[in-house]
């Protein structure tokens, strides 16, 4: 699996976050595929574990989403970042974008649309 790629996805929902996982364990034998439930959670396991991209919520118990991704782009420039949320605004959404993310995206989205961004980001 030398070329593989490293995926997290970090989300407090639970159901989300199985959804996602099992999407794309089936989207392409070639992703590693990993979850945090936590913002605090996903900075541990990316101290330990180089990922190509994260796709994380904004509003979560604790460190934001928005904190993550300043964590993330501060300690690890290389790992992309889409962020999504359930309570978008224009300022959300420019806040995302200046501290680094990828891409933002509003739930509800459909799952194509996010297949279509991990796999424009990943190859």
């Amino acid at each position: 699996m030398a070329d593989s790629k490293r995926l997290m996805i970090v989300d407090d929902e639970e159901t989300l976050t199985f959804s996602l996982y099992q999407t794309f364990k089936i989207v392409s034998p070639d992703y590693e595929v990993d979850t945090a439930a936590s913002g605090e959670e996903a900075a541990e396991k990316l101290r330990k574990v180089n990922y190509d991209l994260v796709i994380t919520d904004i509003s979560m118990p604790g460190m934001s989403g928005i904190e993550l991704l300043d964590y993330i782009k501060a300690n690890f420039p290389g790992t992309e970042v889409i962020v999504m949320t359930a309570y978008g605004s224009e300022e959300k959404k420019e806040e995302a974008m200046q501290s680094g993310a990828q891409y933002y995206i509003e739930k509800p989205f459909e799952i194509k649309e996010l297949k279509d961004l991990v796999f424009k980001i990943l190859h």
